[in-house]
Formats: structure tokens, C-alpha cells, sequence
């Protein structure tokens, strides 16, 4: 399994490393590097509850429909 690492400096200029290991569905990990960006700008969370919505799997060809409802279901402020 692949694992995706991002980097990060707090406010205090500490460095911090994150290792993403992918989302688990339906007893399933799925992961790549088009679905880490994904949760990486809505939350894993999000990501599930788009993905239960639409009643699809985080498939690479279903982000840009999971995207939509991503962006559909964000607070408008």
C-alpha cells in the first residue's frame, strides 16, 4: 500500500510530516494521489459522506461527481 506524506509548518515553525494512508468504504481501503488532494481540500469525512450520498466508491473516475457534492454540501458563508 502506498501511503501519501505531506508537510506542513505550524504557526510556531514546527515542522510536521502527515502520512495518508487512504479511506476505508465499505471494509475496502481505496487510495490515490487524485483522491489524497481530494480529502486533503474537504476532509476525509466529507469525502465518505459525498461518496454515501451519491452511493458510489472513491473511484478515480467518480472524484469529479464527489468533488461537486463536496463542494455542494460546504457551509456557504
Amino acid at each position: 500500500m502506498i501511503s501519501y506524506k505531506s508537510m506542513f509548518t505550524d504557526a510556531l515553525g514546527n515542522l510536521h510530516f502527515e502520512i495518508w494512508e487512504g479511506i476505508k468504504f465499505n471494509g475496502r481501503t481505496f487510495q490515490s494521489y487524485p483522491l489524497y488532494k481530494l480529502c486533503q481540500k474537504f476532509g476525509d469525512a466529507n469525502v465518505l459522506e459525498a461518496c454515501h450520498t451519491l452511493g458510489c466508491l472513491p473511484h478515480v473516475q467518480d472524484l469529479s461527481a464527489i468533488q461537486e457534492e463536496c463542494e455542494r454540501m460546504e457551509p456557504k458563508h
